[in-house]
């Protein structure tokens, strides 16, 4: 065991990393008495403020425009102008609002905060601007950063990565975006109902190629509908800016000219700099550090928590709510918990227009693991809250065990508030209840959660299957 270096200050946990898993970590921490340093190499709670909740906002001001320029609805929609200026200053007021809870968060639990990027001296030690401080345990939770192809052209404004793109002040009339997984077509979403052409390159035969078919058809048809170009299987030569345009060459020769580009094709593990050879910390081929069920590294007082973070599991796990539960579950094992950290319910929202949320297996991973699983899909237009809404795009859909095993082992959801009809599944797929829990719940009427009710009486015969509604 390392000792204490001469004039480093000592602390039960050192938390390198200010995003959501590290500040959930070090409150946890400070909560149950440890003595807690956090090293801050940027802004409090990182990308899940100042990316991920402007990314949110963002969608929440586009879906407000959306509703105000629906047309059948008993008024008259006005002519709207956007002045994305204002929209920017919205997200800084929010971001600004939420970090500052944050700040006066660590000074409340006496938090000793350090500015600056850490690196390793050693297995307990970590400098900090030419500091030593020392960590009886240590939680690594510095995140990511957004991924490069060769041939784009870099430091360019008008190419921009999900790290860019929440900070324009201008609405560009036309938008490339590289990427169709799931941030490629949020932004695409959001900026083409501020009115923006957006065209989109998939690398894949198909949008969100990690979900069902029904899910991708779903969103491939909104975005057809809503002039979204979406080219498939399609290679990138190249990407750079000639006269204040961004020429993007694909392989086949083809150009296309858009007035700015976003790159969203993965994110790599923000690694490089923390000197993980002096600590004795492994990491993958990719930066990336694997980690036990308990956040654990190879390294036993040294976790890692978050996006930086490799787990065996086949669910993207790259989201702000598993950072924070991921640090909780570290702090619970340095103070001799065991509890791993369950992975089977993690749910998630896609941020799409309309929206797309689910927790547990799809069907597809379902099938692959249970073989005969049963399935229950009731579309929105059978329910009277979506026509009290006047608005019928999207289905709820559980996903059952084969006959003889009732247990729910997913959920997916698309539409208007779909996130609001997780919640209650994502509590019976941890707990292992069976689906007759959600056929004998009661619930509110009129309410989108009633299709829950009525998919769990559907897979019990106590429902009508009406083909196509």
């Amino acid at each position: 065991m390392s000792k204490t270096r001469k004039g480093a200050d000592k602390f039960d946990v050192l938390v390198i990393g200010a995003g959501p898993g590290g500040m959930a970590a070090a409150t946890r921490a400070a909560l149950r008495g440890l003595k807690v340093g956090l090293v801050n190499g940027q802004r409090l709670w990182g990308y899940g403020i100042h990316g991920a909740y402007k990314s949110k906002g963002m969608y929440e001001l586009a879906k407000d425009h959306l509703v105000a320029c629906k047309p059948d609805r008993g008024y008259l929609p006005a002519d709207q102008q956007i002045d994305f200026s204002q929209v920017q200053t919205q997200l800084l007021e929010g971001s600004a609002e939420l970090e500052a809870l944050y700040q006066e968060q660590i000074g409340l639990l006496g938090i000793t905060e350090f500015k600056g990027f850490g690196s390793f001296v050693d297995p307990h030690t970590v400098s900090v601007e030419g500091a030593t401080f020392y960590g009886s345990h240590i939680v690594i939770a510095t995140g990511t950063s957004p991924k490069w192809l060769p041939g784009i052209q870099r430091g360019h404004e008008r190419i921009m990565s999900s790290d860019e793109i929440v900070s324009l002040t201008r609405l560009p009339e036309s938008l490339l975006i590289l990427g169709a997984g799931i941030i490629g077509c949020e932004f695409a979403s959001i900026f083409n109902s501020f009115g923006c052409r957006i065209t989109m390159l998939d690398a894949r035969p198909e949008i969100l190629s990690h979900e069902d078919d029904d899910i991708v058809e779903f969103l491939t048809e909104n975005f057809r509908t809503n002039d979204i170009r979406i080219i498939h299987s399609a290679r990138l030569e190249s990407m750079s800016v000639e006269d204040d345009q961004v020429v993007t060459t694909l392989e086949d020769g083809s150009r296309i000219e858009t007035e700015r580009a976003l790159v969203s094709v993965g994110r790599i593990a923000c690694t490089a700099a923390l000197n993980l050879d002096d600590a004795g910390v492994a990491t993958d081929d990719s930066g990336f550090i694997p980690v036990n069920p308990h956040c654990q590294t190879n390294v036993e007082h040294i976790y890692a928590v978050g996006d930086v973070g490799r787990r065996e599991s086949d669910i993207d796990l790259a989201l702000v709510h598993v950072a924070e539960a991921e640090g909780n579950i570290a702090v619970n094992h340095i103070l001799g918990g065991e509890e791993p950290l369950p992975m089977e319910h993690i749910p998630f929202i896609i941020f799409t227009i309309p929206l797309i949320a689910g927790a547990g297996e799809n069907e597809n991973s379902a099938r692959r693991k249970y073989g005969d699983v049963r399935i229950a899909r009731l579309n929105n237009v059978r329910n009277h809250r979506a026509h009290a809404m006047r608005s019928f795009a999207g289905f709820v859909k559980l996903i059952v065990g084969p006959e003889g095993d009732d247990r729910i082992l997913g959920v997916r959801a698309c539409g208007p508030q779909a996130d609001s009809l997780i919640g209650e599944v994502s509590l019976c797929i941890q707990h292992k209840l069976p689906y007759t829990y959600l056929m004998d719940a009661i619930h509110a009427h009129p309410s989108l959660s009633e299709s829950l009710h009525n998919a769990a009486r559907m897979l019990a015969g106590l429902y009508p299957v009406q083909s196509g509604k």
